[in-house]
């Protein structure tokens, strides 16, 4: 998956403890709401919004638009359901008894889901053609004995509009960053692209299975309160003229290459999985205890 990719690219000891040990970390029960909570609230609560939106047929329409983001009630019911099922685990009966952060958190994300619309609103009419959808791809390593490697991920969003197909990744945290070249996605460092490097994966996954043009998106809901805010991809060298990835094409056989060799690197047995040099990396890892860094 792009997340066990990314771990490794991050931290080798990591990714061992993880994927290869498997070692688990001990569930708690809090009633405080973590970025990962939050992630999933946000984008479980998008999911019930757009499936309403399409319940007609596949198509976003601005009046649509338009007619849900002047009520913000029914905006926060949408959260309180998301809530309900993925927070406090009750039936949609139940009533919602929210403490005071987690009443600021619902209002945080009813906030950014009305971004999100304001965002599409620019970006409207355009089909809609899959939200939170699993794909995956038999990648063949030659170089380790010709064995199978089945990548796979969910894609927040997929839509599609004038032939392009837009592969739409959900952030809601983090920063844009605009990466000179595809080498940087694989190159470890303390601030390597690791989101652009899971859409890009997601990209040339789809790239395979249909004959559209292939547009990778980040949308960091938290910044896209702007009109002027893209959630198209750049890449470029700094302080110069940023070039926008509307046609994965251009990138994906270098990806793909890349991709390979990083995947042969994870399955030769001459590799030690090895600390990371980066310590700002193990600053929230939960092995850090064992690992001792």
């Amino acid at each position: 998956s792009p997340s066990a990719l990314n771990t490794y690219l991050d931290c080798r000891m990591k990714f061992y403890y993880t994927y290869v040990a498997r070692l688990k970390i001990p569930g708690e029960v809090s009633t405080e709401i973590d970025s990962a909570t939050f992630g999933s609230i946000f984008h479980y609560s998008a999911e019930l919004i757009y499936k309403d939106l399409t319940a007609r047929d596949k198509f976003i329409r601005k009046e649509d638009l338009e007619k849900l983001l002047h009520n913000k009630a029914k905006i926060q019911s949408y959260v309180d359901a998301a809530f309900r099922k993925l927070f406090f685990r009750i039936s949609p009966e139940e009533k919602l008894e929210y403490n005071g952060i987690q009443l600021i958190n619902s209002k945080v994300i009813a906030s950014y889901l009305s971004q999100l619309l304001r965002n599409d609103l620019q970006h409207a009419p355009f089909e809609l053609i899959a939200m939170e959808q699993e794909v995956e791809e038999t990648l063949t390593l030659e170089a380790v004995d010709g064995i199978e490697i089945k990548t796979s991920g969910i894609i927040d969003r997929i839509d599609s509009k004038d032939g392009i197909l837009r592969i739409v990744d959900y952030k809601t945290g983090g920063s844009p960053q605009t990466p000179v070249n595809i080498e940087q996605l694989f190159t470890p460092a303390e601030d390597r692209p690791n989101y652009i490097f899971q859409t890009f994966l997601y990209a040339a996954i789809m790239s395979r299975k249909q004959k559209l043009k292939v547009a990778p998106a980040l949308l960091y809901i938290h910044r896209a309160a702007s009109e002027a805010y893209s959630p198209v991809i750049e890449m470029g060298e700094p302080r110069k003229p940023k070039i926008p990835v509307d046609d994965f094409s251009l990138y994906e056989d270098e990806f793909r290459e890349r991709l390979l060799l990083l995947l042969e690197e994870i399955y030769n047995p001459q590799e030690p999985f090895t600390q990371t040099p980066h310590t700002v990396k193990c600053q929230y890892c939960n092995f850090k205890g064992i690992c001792e860094k």
